[in-house]
């Protein structure tokens, strides 16, 4: 995968963010919080779960870490769906500023981490930076079930139709 592909998932990655948030918008905070069962008992933990996920990688891809009480920390921040779309806003100003910065040379540099267990893991950045936005969309999926069990309208969220959305094609 190219750099300029690369960037072209992640113009797709916050499309379908900002589709998700949109729709959640229509929850009320009861329902945002509500308990169902999935990987993550609500929408809101689900959401925490995507943005906090992006924000661990960003920064563990510009030399970063963080012991699990700042990431713990740094969820905990998001108590309603105002909070937790400004934090995304921001993240995803930060990452767009990153992804400006890369050359096709650093997507082959090898990132190595440890995970929360404190098993080593090494991986080239091009690799990382795909997984993230296939989590993501992952998550993403979930939080449309968990809409749909709520009784709210969901969303598309497709690879395809956010080509679509960049041809004109609007639905809904």
């Amino acid at each position: 995968m190219t750099l300029e592909e690369i960037r072209e998932l992640y113009g797709f990655n916050a499309w379908a963010n900002q589709r998700v948030f949109d729709r959640c918008a229509a929850l009320s905070q009861e329902q945002f919080a509500q308990r169902i069962i999935s990987s993550y008992p609500s929408v809101r933990e689900t959401l925490v779960h995507i943005v906090a996920g992006e924000w661990i990688w960003l920064e563990l891809w510009r030399g970063r870490t963080h012991a699990a009480e700042e990431r713990q920390r740094y969820a905990a921040q998001f108590a309603d769906l105002g909070t937790l779309r400004a934090g995304w806003s921001e993240l995803e100003k930060e990452r767009q500023g990153f992804l400006g910065t890369l050359t096709e040379a650093d997507l082959e540099r090898v990132v190595e981490y440890r995970s929360v267990r404190g098993n080593r893991f090494a991986y080239s950045l091009r690799r990382m930076l795909q997984h993230v936005v296939n989590h993501s969309t992952y998550h993403r999926g979930q939080v449309i079930t968990l809409l749909r069990q709520l009784g709210a309208s969901p969303c598309a969220t497709d690879y395809l139709r956010y080509f679509d959305w960049l041809a004109g094609e609007r639905e809904e």
